[in-house]
C-alpha cells in the first residue's frame, strides 16, 4: 500500500498542557498544602480576576465565563469556596522557565509559564506543566514531536533516553527528573507508592504507561490547508520518525478517516477540529488570533477544567475496581465497608452525568466519557457495589442467627431449669455454704445464671465497641474527600 504523502506545515503557535495524576499519601494532603504554598504556590479561586492573565503566558481565562459554563452542582466540585470543601484544590504558581528539549534530530525551545497541583478527594492528585513553544515559525512535525517526547516520563525506547531537557546549565535524561529536581522539589514524599510494591521497574506511582496526559492547542499559519493527515497526527502524537523525518502511524486513509468520525469532533471544521484520544486532548486550527484567543480561553479554562474532572472519574473508578481485585472476603471485612462507603459517595457527590450548560460543550465531554470508558467502569462499580451488598447482607444474616441460637438456647434452659431456684440464695449476703450443697441441676441452673449475665454484659460491651469504631472509621472514610472534616 502507498505511503500517505505528508505536507509540512507551519506553526505559529502551540500550547500544551501536560497533566500527571498522582496518589497521595494518606492523611497528607494538609502537609502537603503547606509543603507547596512555602514553595511559593497560591490557591486558586474564581473571585481572584487578577488571576485571568497569571498563569497563560499572552493569553487570558475569564472565570465568569468558566463559572457560567458548567452546572451549579459541577461548580461546586471544580470551584470550592473554601479549602475544607469536597472538591478540586487548586494551587497555582506562575514561573516562565525557558528551557529546551533536545533528540537525535531536533532541538525545541520552550517555555513554562506556570505550574498546577489539584488536589482531589480519594487521595488524588494532578500535577499541570503549561507549556509554550517559543519558535512560532516551527514545522508542524516539531510542534508534535514535543508533546510526543515531553510526556515520556521514564524512558524505555532508544528515542526517549536520547532526549534530553536543558534548563539552568543543567542537562536532565529523563523528564521525570527535570519534574521533581526543578518544577516540584520535595514534592514525591507525599506520593503513595503501596501500588508500586508489584512492580519491576516502576519509580513513580503512574495510573497508566509512564506517560503525561497531553493536551494541546497547535495554531497553524492562517494561509496553510487543514488537512485530515495533521488532526490524525496532532493527535496521535506522530511528529518525526528515527531518521528525523514527518511521519504518519498509518498507511490507510480510510482508517484515519474512520478514527477521525470515531475520535474526532468536526463542529468547526474544515478551520479547527478537535481529536480526543485516551492519551490526548488536540485541538487544532488555522484561524486568526482573535479565534485563537477564543480557543486558548477554553483550553485553559473550561476544557482543562471538564478533562481533569472525567480523568478523575475514570481513575478513581480504576482504584476503586483495584481495590476490589484486592479484597479477601473472609478476611477484609474493613476494606469491603470502606469500598461500599467510597463507591456511594463517589456517585452521591462526584459522578455527574450532566457536567456543561452549552451543547458543544456537553458534546465534547460526552465524547470524552466515551473514550474514557467511564459508563462501563462506573456499571462496573454498580456491579461491585451489588455483590458487596449481598455478600454483607449474608455475613450480617450469619451473625444473627448464631446471636439468635445463642439467646435461644439461654431462654430454653433457662426456662426449663428455672434460673429463680438458685436467685434467692444470691441475693443479699450470699450464703457460700449451701451453693457447696447444691445438686447436679442446680449447679447448671447457676451456671445458665452467670453465664447469661456475663455473655449479655459482653455482647453489649462489644456492640458499644462496634459501634464507636464503626464511627470513627466512617469519619475516617469522610475525610478523603475534604482537606480538613473539623471545618465547616
Amino acid at each position: 500500500m502507498q505511503r500517505i504523502e505528508i505536507k509540512e506545515k507551519t506553526v505559529s503557535k502551540a500550547l500544551f498542557q501536560f497533566i500527571f495524576p498522582f496518589s497521595i499519601k494518606s492523611e497528607t494532603e494538609t502537609d502537603m498544602v503547606t509543603f507547596m504554598q512555602k514553595q511559593g504556590f497560591n490557591r486558586f479561586r474564581l473571585d481572584q480576576l487578577e488571576d485571568e492573565q497569571k498563569y497563560y503566558g499572552s493569553f487570558n481565562v475569564s472565570h465568569r465565563d468558566m463559572e457560567a459554563y458548567y452546572l451549579p452542582f459541577t461548580n461546586k466540585v471544580l470551584f470550592p469556596h473554601t479549602e475544607s470543601q469536597k472538591g478540586f484544590q487548586r494551587y497555582s504558581k506562575k514561573v516562565e522557565i525557558h528551557a529546551s528539549l533536545k533528540t537525535e534530530r531536533v532541538e525545541i525551545p520552550f517555555v513554562i509559564h506556570s505550574l498546577d497541583m489539584i488536589i482531589c478527594p480519594y487521595q488524588l492528585g494532578f500535577l499541570t506543566i503549561r507549556t509554550e513553544i517559543r519558535d512560532e515559525g516551527m514545522p508542524l512535525s516539531h510542534a508534535i514531536e514535543f508533546a510526543a517526547r515531553f510526556r515520556v516520563l521514564e524512558p524505555r525506547t532508544t528515542r526517549d533516553h536520547k532526549t534530553v531537557v536543558e534548563y539552568g546549565g543543567n542537562k536532565f535524561s529523563q523528564v521525570e527528573n527535570f519534574l521533581f529536581d526543578s518544577l516540584y522539589p520535595g514534592l514525591p514524599e507525599f506520593f503513595e507508592r503501596e501500588s508500586m510494591k508489584g512492580a519491576y521497574f516502576e519509580t513513580f506511582p503512574f495510573f497508566e504507561d509512564e506517560r503525561m496526559y497531553v493536551q494541546s492547542l497547535i495554531s497553524l499559519k492562517e494561509s496553510e490547508i487543514l488537512e485530515e493527515v495533521d488532526v490524525f497526527r496532532a493527535g496521535d502524537l506522530n511528529g518525526l520518525n528515527k531518521e528525523g523525518k514527518a511521519y504518519v502511524n498509518s498507511n490507510n486513509m480510510e482508517y484515519i478517516q474512520r478514527y477521525l468520525k470515531q475520535n474526532g469532533y468536526d463542529r468547526w471544521a474544515p478551520n479547527t477540529y478537535y481529536l480526543l484520544d485516551e492519551h490526548s486532548f488536540a485541538c487544532i486550527s488555522n484561524e486568526n488570533r482573535d479565534v485563537l484567543n477564543q480557543l486558548a480561553s477554553q483550553i485553559y479554562g473550561e476544557f482543562y477544567y471538564g478533562l481533569i474532572l472525567n480523568l478523575f472519574h475514570k481513575i478513581v473508578l480504576l482504584k476503586m475496581a483495584n481495590d476490589y481485585s484486592e479484597i479477601e472476603v473472609e478476611r477484609d471485612s474493613d476494606k469491603i465497608e470502606e469500598l461500599i462507603h467510597s463507591i456511594n459517595s463517589f456517585t452521591a457527590n462526584f459522578f455527574f452525568l450532566e457536567l456543561a450548560t452549552q451543547s458543544h460543550g456537553r458534546e465534547i465531554f460526552v465524547h470524552l466519557r466515551k473514550i474514557f470508558q467511564i459508563d462501563a467502569l462506573y456499571e462496573d462499580a454498580r456491579q461491585t457495589l451489588n455483590s458487596l451488598y449481598k455478600y454483607k447482607e449474608q455475613i450480617s444474616s450469619k451473625q444473627n442467627s448464631i446471636l439468635l441460637l445463642i439467646l435461644t438456647l439461654y431462654t430454653v434452659v433457662s426456662g426449663i431449669f428455672g434460673m429463680n431456684q438458685v436467685i434467692e440464695d444470691l441475693k443479699g449476703k450470699i450464703k457460700w455454704e449451701k451453693l457447696l450443697h447444691y445438686n447436679l441441676f442446680e449447679y447448671f441452673a447457676l451456671f445458665t445464671t452467670f453465664t447469661g449475665l456475663i455473655t449479655t454484659v459482653l455482647l453489649g460491651t462489644l456492640s458499644l465497641i462496634k459501634w464507636y469504631r464503626d464511627r470513627q472509621k466512617r469519619k475516617k472514610w469522610s475525610s478523603l474527600t475534604v482537606l480538613d472534616p473539623g471545618k465547616k
